[in-house]
């Protein structure tokens, strides 16, 4: 079964968005790299940081991401009471 334009078109606006998001958030490391100890792989674990300066434990990828995301709003938009 094929899905609708739509929903095809709410997935890749959602993985785009995804990666803006992930764009900006290495600038942001990049800008900051003088207030968190980046050389001490040991220090930013302790913080609760990857090396690459990620919060530990995040593990899950962009297309998992994309892919709930449109399924709450199929879901959203399946329950939407006309008015």
């Amino acid at each position: 079964m094929r899905h609708s334009f739509y929903i095809q078109l709410a997935t890749l606006l959602i993985r785009a968005d995804l990666r803006r998001e992930e764009k900006i958030w290495k600038q942001k490391i990049r800008r900051s790299q003088y207030d968190l100890p980046w050389h001490n792989v040991h220090l930013l674990k302790d913080i609760g940081l990857q090396a690459d300066g990620r919060p530990i434990g995040n593990t899950v990828s962009d297309t998992v991401k994309a892919d709930r995301q449109v399924r709450h709003i199929r879901r959203v938009l399946r329950l939407r009471i006309p008015t």
